[in-house]
């Protein structure tokens, strides 16, 4: 899929045509910027200017500036284009872990079955019987192209 869930429209603000968006996608903050493409309705958008209030984004696109032109955006989802995104070569998405082989010190534990989101940290669930926090001291880093996420120690989280 090329398209990535990034937040939903739940309304507007105030009525200079500024969207708030409500976002739980992991690199919102380089999402939400200027100049950035959005997918809504299968229309392409530009940020004209971006800014944060309590835990909302509130964007205005296409330089639309009356409540009127984007009033019917409001309870849209926000998309963007995978390819827009710009990850390191060490970054992820956590969508990506779903499925991925797990392997510590070169020996197969299991398979992503889960992403459980945490307050502070987040964890693969591993075969639906242990979780492995997303933290350096458990993990060594994730080969996109084999699906393969290699572990610190993260067998001995398993339960026997």
């Amino acid at each position: 899929m090329n398209d990535l869930y990034v937040g939903t429209i739940t309304g507007c603000h105030g009525i200079k045509g500024e969207l708030k968006i409500l976002s739980d996608f992991e690199y919102k903050e380089r999402v939400f910027t200027k100049g950035f493409p959005l997918i809504i309705d299968d229309n392409i958008y530009k940020i004209t200017s971006v800014r944060v209030h309590k835990n909302f984004f509130l964007i205005t696109i296409d330089d639309l500036y009356d409540i009127n032109e984007v009033n019917h955006l409001i309870n849209k989802d926000v998309y963007i284009k995978r390819c827009d995104l710009p990850l390191n070569e060490s970054e992820y998405l956590l969508n990506d872990l779903m499925g991925a082989k797990v392997f510590d010190n070169n020996e197969d534990i299991g398979m992503v079955t889960d992403i459980v989101l945490g307050k502070n940290n987040n964890f693969v669930k591993v075969d639906n019987s242990f979780l492995i926090p997303l933290i350096s001291e458990y993990i060594a880093y994730f080969d996109e192209k084999s699906n393969i996420l290699y572990t610190k120690n993260g067998k001995s989280l398993k339960i026997s």
